[in-house]
């Protein structure tokens, strides 16, 4: 016991010694800081680069006092709007500069138009100096296509969304905007995904933004997210953007949301008791609790978004022209022809751009009007990408013969589009091409001949020698072999063409040919009339088509395209096989009609959640799960 007592003695003991040198510690560096470096002043923007309907923060920080900041300047088409101040104090061991603060204004800068600005020096004032701070340059792009500003309530600039009930008890918390709640299937809808930490928040993300929900597809872009910071109710945070898309997939009211998956790394404030209730070393020491909040332990989260209720609206019949391939969005179709001066049979490239924004994936190539007069080529795709997801050019080359030597010009082509804000069909027509084709040789020329021995022919034009004397006449030139005045060889006369063997046997083969066209006219009609037969045989060449795509994408290792096209080709088959639409065919049917261990129920869902969940597969996986698919729909036939 007494062994106990003297050992509790030794640790207070201790702790006073080392308590008493850390403050001897703390005041010496003390003593540094008051001859500290000169006073100084800064001022950043956050971003260089922004749209009008954004905001940039512009911090005004001072250094190791405290200053007065004269009025901002009066920049034309700027609005500066005060945030709140920050006040920071560091502390750093063993560097004889040991103690640093700092206090920082932090002001919204909002442009009312785009251009280039400069923010002249700020003035401020520390302990009777003047400072001034650096200009900055910055430029102001127009809004993106797709992205409304967000008004005040005065109608005046935009202003930085505020915290909501969740998210203000949240350390991070996810957003997404902006969405129309009504769309059609497979329009392009361009989103903002945004994920907020408090600022000093150390996080580590373990996954990209996926979609939580039935009906849409999210498609992202594959640059690394742009790292921000924002002032939201006068709270920094520290900003993860990433540029993506939304495309609904069939038509129905959905809800959806997205999710991320991370690991905060956060102080861990638990200690390990010591005997008797005290730290042997430490004790009650206020610098115990200091040292022990350095140890961080990570812990694991996830991100969700607010729900949203979308809804894909059904494409209208009216309107609908014959060429629609799909596309939607806004679109502009340009065309050029070379060579435009060309031979009969001689080939011409066509060069047509579509540009634009909305979903390029079903933008196909423009349609050339009458064009059962021209013989025409599979045309090459090039899809180059624009600034803004969702925006760019499809360039489509194609080769053209004329099939008659008389054309003069190239005939329009046509595009057509559905325009989701104008609600209806556009269709482009670009304008026709001026085309010069010259003629064959020798052809269109004529010379009158005489009817017999040269009477009426042309009159012989005179020569001229080298001593400019006339010289014999000589006869034009003419096309026509010239008349003969003796009899040549003879020939036997012709013989009818009815009487020849061959032709005879000609006739024959012809008209069993005939006779075997009709019985196989006769025995297809009847074939059509038998709907099972008809089933089978769809069902048979519906799959070898699928099976044909599946192969191509499972070649070029595309196993999103690899995922949607099974998933289709397991409608196609039941659809056919129950006699209902592919497109209503949902995992719920599958599960209602089929056996519980029925192995296309487990295709079909792993194809349907890893396409929405945007996981890829491996040229292994994907050559498992072709065989599998195949082998349960052969099956089916």
């Amino acid at each position: 016991m007494e062994r106990l007592v003297r050992y509790m003695r030794q640790g207070k003991i201790i702790g006073r010694i080392r308590f008493t040198a850390i403050l001897f510690t703390l005041a010496m560096l003390g003593l540094v800081t008051t001859s500290h470096g000169a006073l100084s002043v800064s001022a950043s923007l956050d971003a260089r680069r922004f749209s009008v309907d954004q905001a940039a923060t512009l911090t005004i920080t001072i250094y190791d006092a405290d200053g007065t900041i004269s009025e901002l300047p009066s920049v034309d088409g700027l609005d500066f709007q005060q945030q709140g101040q920050s006040r920071q104090k560091q502390i750093v061991f063993g560097s004889l500069s040991s103690s640093a603060s700092s206090v920082s204004t932090i002001f919204q800068v909002q442009a009312s138009r785009p251009g280039t600005f400069t923010i002249p020096p700020i003035a401020v004032t520390i302990d009777g100096k003047q400072l001034q701070t650096e200009p900055i340059t910055f430029e102001v792009t127009s809004p993106a296509a797709g992205v409304p500003s967000l008004p005040n309530s005065q109608g005046g600039a935009p202003t930085s969304p505020s915290l909501s009930t969740g998210e203000r008890e949240q350390m991070a918390f996810l957003r997404i905007s902006p969405v129309k709640e009504e769309s059609y299937p497979g329009e392009f809808l361009p989103v903002e995904i945004k994920a907020y930490f408090r600022r000093g928040l150390r996080a580590t993300l373990n996954t990209q933004p996926r979609l939580n929900g039935d009906g849409f597809v999210l498609s992202q872009s594959k640059q690394e997210p742009v790292q921000t910071e924002e002032m939201v109710d006068n709270v920094p945070y520290s900003v993860l953007t990433w540029p993506g898309s939304l495309s609904g997939i069939k038509e129905g009211k959905f809800s959806v949301s997205v999710a991320i998956e991370a690991t905060l790394l956060l102080p861990d404030q638990r200690r390990r008791a010591a005997p008797m209730g005290g730290d042997p070393f430490f004790g009650n020491d206020p610098f115990a609790d200091f040292f022990n909040q350095q140890r961080m332990q990570e812990k694991k989260i996830q991100i969700v978004s607010k729900e949203m209720a979308l809804q894909v609206l059904a494409m209208p019949a009216e309107g609908k022209p014959a060429g629609f391939s799909g596309a939607i969005g806004k679109f502009e179709l340009q065309v050029k022809a070379q060579p435009t001066d060309v031979g009969p049979g001689d080939p011409i490239t066509l060069t047509m751009t579509v540009a634009g924004a909305g979903n390029f994936d079903r933008v196909e190539a423009p349609v050339l009007s009458q064009a059962e007069e021209w013989k025409s080529y599979p045309p090459s795709v090039k899809f180059t990408p624009g600034v803004s997801l969702g925006q760019g050019s499809k360039v489509f080359e194609q080769a053209i013969i004329a099939r008659s030597g008389d054309k003069t010009t190239i005939p329009p082509l046509a595009f057509s589009f559905f325009d989701p804000e104008a609600g209806k069909y556009q269709t482009l027509h670009s304008d026709p091409i001026p085309l010069r084709m010259s003629k064959a040789e020798g052809a269109g020329k004529s010379d009158n001949v005489s009817a017999a021995n040269g009477v009426g022919a042309e009159k012989a034009t005179p020569q001229k020698s080298n001593g400019g004397q006339s010289g014999p006449p000589v006869a034009a030139a003419s096309p026509l072999a010239p008349l003969h005045s003796q009899m040549g060889s003879l020939h036997r006369g012709v013989i009818p063409l009815i009487t020849r063997t061959g032709f005879q046997i000609l006739i024959l083969t012809l008209f069993l040919l005939l006779v075997a066209v009709i019985l196989l006219k006769i025995r297809a009609r009847r074939l059509a009339n038998n709907p099972v037969l008809c089933r089978q045989q769809e069902m048979v060449r519906l799959l070898d088509l699928r099976l044909q795509e599946i192969r191509m994408a499972q070649e070029q290792g595309n196993s999103r395209d690899f995922l949607a096209i099974c998933r289709r080709a397991i409608q196609e088959q039941l659809g056919l096989l129950w006699q209902t639409g592919p497109g209503a065919i949902t995992l719920a049917d599958l599960h209602q009609r089929l056996v519980p261990d029925s192995e296309l129920v487990a295709l079909f869902a792993t194809a349907e959640s890893d396409a929405y969940a945007g996981h890829l597969l491996s040229s292994q996986e994907m050559a498992e799960y072709a065989g599998k698919l195949e082998y349960a729909l052969r099956k089916l036939q």
